[in-house]
């Protein structure tokens, strides 16, 4: 029973998320179906929680001078190059979620949709979309290495 928390546990981990936590799960020998629930459940929790905490962080880091100045920096170029996809950002952030390598997953998904100002609520349907694709593609990857094992 502890396996499936260890799981769980490695799910919410920063950069590594599901994309270590269903190996482990499988490592471990526990079945696929509650590995990739637990998983992909643990990866989606963290949005609204991350949501809040960058509510209340980043108006204190934005009060550090050289941060502030990088943020603005950030922002502008961001802003300019940003016109042009903004029909497709909502797609765009899915896929960046769904790319199954680390620095690309949850985490990274929602600090993005927090710096650009996207609604919520959808932010929150399709970084969850993402990491239900991720899940999928991480665990029939990981299910073909284990067969070749």
């Amino acid at each position: 029973m502890y396996e499936y928390l260890y799981v769980f546990l490695m799910s919410v981990v920063p950069w590594i998320e599901l994309r270590g936590s269903i190996p482990l799960g499988l490592l471990l020998g526990l079945d696929i179906i509650p590995v990739f629930m637990i998983s992909l459940f643990g990866g989606i929790i963290v949005i609204p929680i991350l949501f809040v905490a960058l509510d209340h962080v980043f108006p204190i880091l934005r009060k550090i001078k050289i941060i502030d100045r990088l943020y603005i920096l950030w922002e502008n170029k961001v802003r300019k190059r940003y016109k042009r996809y903004s029909n497709w950002q909502m797609f765009g952030l899915m896929i960046f979620v769904s790319i199954p390598l680390p620095g690309s997953g949850v985490y990274s998904g929602t600090f993005i949709a927090f710096l650009l100002g996207l609604e919520r609520k959808k932010a929150f349907v399709v970084i969850s979309l993402g990491a239900l694709l991720a899940g999928i593609m991480v665990t029939l990857i990981s299910l073909g290495a284990l067969n070749v094992i």
